[in-house]
């Protein structure tokens, strides 16, 4: 395929209705172009899984390229001083980085996602989901009163940051996620540098309380680290520990959501966890394809003659990947619009991205995901929707203002 020119998506990505569904718009645009670019946006949109796959392993594009040209050879607006807080957060992070860089701290935080040191997280996963339900009354919001004192719990527990200031940690976090979205307001960016300045500030005193007294968690192995012989930086520390936190609780909390709004739509499917014929392990691949907390993920073009999907990209463009789009491929999944939470191949989804910026934490995330569904699988069988969740008002990161529910 070819693209002959710019054009424009056949949809607006910050639309209200667009964003309350925005899976037949993407099904139409994936079935009519691998490749569309989107002159507004100056982005080329990459459609279908095998394409997008192939972009997340290429070593030809990169989440950044300020490693390897300027600004106006990547056709990009320099950095807003204004937001130098929230740039100082971002400047370290793993989904940030690339080679030599990415690959030393990688290295390091990878220490702390061995196959043991997250099986060890199972029981614990299942005891406080469990706790959380069971010390709730016959109505809640599945995101405020369970999904999100779980996931950030469980995170803090595995880094080593203390859950007293929970709350906080949520707040900054929503706050600075707002940066990531096509469509950041003056006063969601304002938000996001605070949160920024103020997660900074406390990650910054942690390390120190970590460097003179040191615990069996990951914050103190990073700040004990040696890489060929030298330390991590602080920068380095705290941009890695903001982006743990903020990954390692926002996709498990709108998985969640996203998840059971999906199964309250499809009955039969949530009968068939209920009963035990699938288990949750297996429905959660299905529900973050169906349904992912991640719809896009961009890259750009690092390298000249470089092809996506048969056409050539130059050097200097950025690609937005959309990720929803991919895990809905037919392609791929027969009858892709269809919720089957014992789908063989829902595995196949795109919903941890790819490459070496692949969702570290993944397998971490599994468990706690099956954990937490199983527990309301259990615990709360005849679980339904009080009212319609609200869909955030952004189309990036996806998911609801709230879920209310009832037993």
């Amino acid at each position: 395929m070819t693209v002959a020119g710019p054009r424009e998506l056949p949809f607006d990505l910050t639309d209200d209705r667009f964003i309350a569904d925005p899976y037949p718009g993407l099904s139409a645009l994936r079935e009519a172009a691998p490749l569309v670019y989107d002159e507004r946006l100056g982005r080329w949109f990459v459609t279908r899984h095998a394409d997008v796959r192939a972009c997340l392993r290429d070593k030809r594009l990169g989440r950044n390229f300020r490693h390897v040209g300027s600004d106006a050879e990547f056709h990009a607006e320099p950095l807003n001083p204004s937001w130098a807080e929230f740039w100082a957060s971002e400047r370290w992070s793993l989904l940030w980085l690339e080679p030599p860089e990415h690959t030393r701290i990688r290295k390091l935080v990878a220490a702390a996602f061995t196959p043991r040191a997250v099986e060890s997280m199972r029981d614990p996963a299942t005891r406080l989901a469990r706790t959380l339900l069971e010390n709730l009354g016959e109505e809640f919001d599945l995101l405020y009163d369970y999904a999100q004192p779980y996931s950030i719990t469980l995170i803090c527990e595995l880094l080593g940051v203390p859950t007293d200031r929970h709350r906080d940690l949520l707040d900054w976090s929503h706050a600075i996620v707002k940066m990531y979205e096509f469509d950041t307001t003056e006063a969601q960016a304002v938000a996001a540098n605070d949160a920024a300045r103020e997660f900074r500030t406390y990650v910054l005193g942690l390390i120190e309380e970590r460097r003179a007294d040191p615990h069996d968690d990951m914050v103190s192995g990073l700040v004990q680290a040696r890489v060929d012989g030298e330390r991590l930086s602080d920068d380095e520390i705290v941009s890695t520990v903001v982006v743990l936190l903020n990954a390692g609780h926002e996709a498990t909390v709108n998985t969640i959501g996203n998840g059971f709004r999906a199964l309250s739509a499809h009955p039969d499917e949530w009968r068939r966890l209920v009963s035990g014929e699938v288990s949750a392990a297996q429905a959660i691949e299905e529900l973050i394809r169906w349904d992912p907390p991640l719809q896009l993920f961009e890259r750009w073009v690092l390298e000249d003659d470089v092809e996506i999907a048969g056409a050539p990209v130059p050097r200097g463009e950025k690609l937005a990947l959309l990720f929803g789009s991919a895990n809905r491929d037919p392609r791929v999944f027969a009858d892709s619009d269809r919720l089957d939470i014992a789908r063989a191949n829902a595995a196949e989804h795109i919903g941890f991205g790819g490459g070496i910026h692949v969702c570290i934490g993944a397998p971490l995330a599994r468990i706690e995901l099956a954990a937490s569904l199983e527990a309301l699988a259990e615990l709360c069988p005849t679980l339904h929707l009080v009212e319609q969740p609200e869909r955030v008002p952004a189309f990036v990161i996806r998911g609801f203002e709230s879920v209310r529910v009832a037993r």
